[in-house]
């Protein structure tokens, strides 16, 4: 069962052998404590997806016009899914959940496509887009989500 933390699902399965640690303790205050700028990313990725999407895709068909007339629905389907993934994962802060979710994945079916340098680039356009539209205490929540999946399809 998934809860809204990695700390709470990995200390639940323990609870009555365990109490957490300081550790534990402090990083369930820091994510209380910056849990409503997660929560308002959340929000404006969930909000602004669609926008999001198609101004990235404007800007890949700039650098690569066949690859996204050929495959404009895969690649909106791949980023609406990704910016899915990030909104959940920056809600639980949580990287791992999203590189074991989504980036091992996502990888492996862009390896398939040979697509790796132009989907990284997809990713760095994303991000430009994103500090675009989000206040930037929100694109910096987004941007480690963004920059593992150039680093991902880049190595796809």
């Amino acid at each position: 069962m998934l809860t809204i933390n990695r700390t709470l699902d990995e200390k639940l399965g323990t609870v009555d052998r365990v109490y957490l640690t300081d550790t534990d303790l402090v990083s369930l205050e820091r994510f209380a404590s910056n849990f409503s700028v997660r929560v308002k990313t959340y929000n404006l990725l969930r909000d602004h997806a669609d926008e999001m999407v198609l101004r990235t895709l404007k800007l890949l068909a700039q650098q690569y016009p066949e690859l996204v007339q050929k495959q404009l629905q895969r690649c909106k389907y791949d980023m609406s899914n990704m910016i899915r993934y990030t909104s959940l994962s920056i809600l639980r802060d949580d990287e791992l959940f999203f590189r074991e979710t989504l980036m091992d994945w996502l990888g492996n079916i862009i390896n398939s496509y040979q697509v790796g340098k132009e989907c990284s680039t997809a990713y760095r356009l994303f991000q430009h887009v994103v500090e675009e539209i989000l206040p930037a205490e929100s694109s910096t929540l987004v941007k480690p989500y963004s920059e593992m999946a150039v680093t991902v399809l880049l190595n796809a």
